[in-house]
């Protein structure tokens, strides 16, 4: 649904609301995509999103809505729900996603929810979450079809009809006598096998497949190079345990993107869009502190060369006006850097490996850069202020610090991967702050080594 859709969507739901068409409120809502009502919510304020969810239909579509909430959203949604109506939605839940529901609980409550639902779902649901959140363990889903490798194909085709509610069977997993994990063969394998061919003869034994505690970037990350539909999650004894489906993938590319756009802004890692005003602002607080450092620094430096420059205080008066402009510049390509590298990191192309590779041919893109702006900045000076050596100055110094803000791009995250650090921290008001200092100390050395 586009904007103008939602807007209208918004519209009608609002105008039922105030006149407690229920009954219609009820067909409108039971005619639109789970998908679709759960953004609206986020639309309504408070008052009307809740009274729009207690009308919602069926329970099984209000599962899906609850699936389909923004994380920071769902969190404080969730807190105003009653104990009962979870219980009720989260038991025609798949295990998944009623665990990642109640993740997002306060332990109290989620205890009391567990002890509410059937013994089955409970142990299924608190194995779940059992496992590190961030890891296979934690995402997958224990509802799925599994096939021993003696069966023939014409019995396996006959369990696949039997497996209507099962999660996915567009790949099916092939078992050992103790269930590890042995082979995999996809439904058009299956359909054109000899009705008595063994599975075991038919199957592909490569197959491509996590640990319970491999991290959920890097599922996801082998789930887009091998262009997979779903990928099998074993525990140590190579048990299949699990899997973990496509669409349970592209929440995750979702949330660790969400997470790196955060952390590269110089916010939280969390998700603060719905969060209060304080704690927004303390989330960003401790990040912005470096780029105050920095300035205090920068501020130094440039007072530190201004004294040598007592004689020609004019002439430090017009290369103060090209400060702007040569630190602007410099974060901008010290950002994109970073961006690339980051996005190269978390797809796999780029690794702590590729160091001095990468490093190189960020640089000669610095300096390119560098090159091209300086002439046009050195022209641009002799031009305003009539002078050839101010020109010269500034474009020297925006040369040069176009370069440093590539290697430096290129570096931190490169250096955060090979610590095992988030590589996403190491942006922001980190590399701004970095480029603070290095764009004013560059700057006024050229100016103090030219005029003085």
């Amino acid at each position: 649904m586009n904007d103008r859709g939602y807007q209208l969507l918004q519209e009608t739901v609002e105008r039922l609301l105030r006149r407690n068409a229920y009954l219609h409120l009820n067909n409108v809502l039971r005619k639109t995509h789970p998908a679709d009502i759960a953004h609206l919510l986020t639309l309504l304020n408070d008052r009307s999103a809740r009274s729009v969810f207690e009308h919602i239909p069926d329970k099984e579509i209000a599962a899906n809505v609850l699936s389909e909430l923004e994380p920071g959203f769902r969190k404080t949604f969730l807190q105003g729900l009653e104990v009962g109506k979870l219980v009720e939605i989260l038991s025609v839940m798949a295990d998944d996603d009623a665990a990642d529901l109640l993740a997002d609980l306060p332990d109290d409550r989620r205890q009391e929810i567990l002890g509410l639902l059937s013994h089955e779902h409970t142990e299924d649901v608190s194995e779940l979450l059992a496992y590190p959140e961030g890891t296979a363990g934690r995402i997958m889903t224990t509802d799925f079809l599994v096939l021993p490798k003696n069966m023939t194909a014409q019995a396996a085709i006959q369990e696949v009809r039997k497996a209507a509610e099962k999660e996915m069977v567009f790949y099916l997993y092939v078992t050992d006598e103790e269930g590890r994990l042995v082979g995999v063969l996809s439904l058009r394998q299956l359909v054109t096998a000899q009705d008595y061919t063994p599975l075991e003869e038919i199957m592909i034994r490569d197959v491509i497949k996590v640990h319970v505690n491999t991290d959920q970037e890097e599922v996801a990350r082998l789930v887009s190079l091998y262009n997979l539909l779903a990928i099998p999650v074993v525990d140590h004894g190579d048990l299949l345990v699990g899997i973990i489906t496509v669409d349970d993938v592209i929440d995750v590319l979702r949330e660790e993107a969400t997470e790196d756009l955060m952390k590269m802004a110089g916010t939280s890692g969390e998700e603060i869009s719905y969060s209060s005003v304080w704690k927004n602002a303390k989330a960003r607080l401790p990040w912005l502190f470096a780029s105050w450092v920095s300035g205090i620094i920068a501020m130094n430096v440039i007072g530190a060369f201004s004294t040598g420059f007592s004689a020609q205080m004019a002439v430090f008066a017009l290369l103060a006006t090209f400060i702007p402009i040569v630190n602007g510049m410099g974060g901008n390509v010290g950002t994109q850097s970073l961006s690339i590298i980051v996005r190269g990191l978390a797809t796999g192309r780029v690794d702590a490996k590729s160091f001095a590779k990468e490093m190189f041919r960020e640089v000669r893109v610095g300096l390119i850069l560098g090159i091209f702006y300086g002439i046009l900045l050195a022209l641009a000076g002799v031009l305003f202020t009539r002078q050839t050596v101010v020109g010269l100055v500034a474009g020297l110094a925006i040369c040069i610090n176009m370069t440093l803000a590539a290697v430096m791009g290129t570096f931190l995250p490169l250096i955060a991967a090979r610590f095992k650090v988030d590589p996403a921290v190491a942006s922001g008001p980190f590399i701004a702050s970095s480029l603070d200092v290095v764009g004013a100390t560059v700057f006024f050395l050229i100016s103090y080594l030219l005029l003085l």
